[in-house]
């Protein structure tokens, strides 16, 4: 026997993430989706048309990087491994292309990244001293930052995710550049989560987002060895799910007031009511982006439609359901 309620009348998608007041509980996962890339296959006005309630753009660091050699990118089953590097062109380059979708309705949620609490610092000053110098309308709606201390691809990235300590004195290096809402994106590749958890709140963080992707190989088939050129890669997509909702559900017992930004391979609505069901207050859709370029609101109608046929008046009711006794 189905335990669904009848559907109701109105169903109220808006969350608070913090300070940040979104529309509905999507956004998109770092590096997944190029705001200006899709602005230009779009017909219409995407800045204005954005799908997602907010936009976290690719990782960012304070110097350029040309990330690791080829091959990038595989698919594996129910997933794909990607070792991109976090290549980007440095804080002060990427600065000088915001003015391209300053017209961006949509909040942003900027990616940092480093090597040293330092450098994730240094990024944060150059872009609030460009935000506080800014004539209103020739920069994007910059609302916070998300820590990427977790990505598995680079030199000393999930050392610094893996340790507290490090992870505490990069979130403390960040919280004393800037007052605007900090998240802190944790690695899976831990013993135990919420302990990086902890130390990124005790340091200054307001939010966690997780998972990131998991430390995995693929072989080319041929020669039996490893086919990408950083020979390991981060595995997302549908084969993580399970253990990014065990890991969000334990997070989110763990800190029940602290907003989490939950994800790994929410590819329907359904997928991302899961993830709310365990506790995250918002749900980053990564993968997916790369399948079609309406899966974004193909997701948020079905999310919108299993809410309702739940009979929650708001997505907010569905919070942590999966947590209750």
């Amino acid at each position: 026997m189905s335990d669904r309620r009848p559907p109701a009348p109105e169903t109220d998608l808006s969350v608070r993430l913090g300070p940040v007041e979104l529309a509905h509980p999507l956004v998109d996962a770092s590096g997944t989706l190029d705001v200006l890339e899709y602005a230009r296959r779009y017909d219409g006005d995407y800045l204005a048309d954005f799908p997602y309630a907010a936009y976290v753009p690719k990782t960012v660091t304070a110097d350029p990087r040309t990330g690791n050699p080829p091959p990038r990118v595989t698919e594996t089953p129910s997933g794909v491994i990607n070792a991109i590097g976090l290549e980007n062109p440095g804080v002060h380059a990427w600065i000088a292309q915001l003015g391209e979708w300053a017209a961006l309705r949509a909040p942003v949620l900027v990616s940092v990244g480093g090597n040293s609490p330092e450098q994730y610092a240094a990024v944060i000053s150059a872009l609030e001293a460009h935000l506080a110098a800014a004539p209103p309308g020739t920069v994007p709606d910059v609302r916070g930052y998300e820590l990427n201390v977790s990505c598995p691809n680079v030199v000393g990235g999930l050392q610094i995710g893996a340790d507290p300590t490090a992870t505490a004195e990069v979130v403390g290096a960040c919280r004393a550049a800037t007052a605007r809402f900090l998240l802190t994106k944790l690695t899976p590749n831990v013993r135990d989560v919420t302990e990086a958890g902890a130390a990124a709140l005790g340091a200054g963080a307001d939010g966690l987002s997780l998972v990131n992707t998991f430390k995995a190989m693929v072989l080319d088939r041929d020669t039996l060895r490893p086919f990408l050129g950083n020979r390991t890669g981060g595995l997302c997509g549908p084969a993580i799910k399970p253990i990014a909702l065990r890991m969000v559900a334990e997070v989110a017992r763990a800190f029940p007031d602290t907003p989490l930004v939950g994800m790994g391979g929410v590819m329907t609505g359904l997928d991302a009511l899961e993830f709310i069901a365990c506790g995250a207050t918002a749900v980053a859709v990564g993968a997916a982006n790369f399948t079609s370029f309406e899966a974004p609101q193909r997701i948020l109608a079905e999310l919108r439609d299993e809410v309702a046929a739940r009979g929650f008046g708001t997505v907010g009711e569905a919070r942590g359901i999966a947590l209750r006794a």
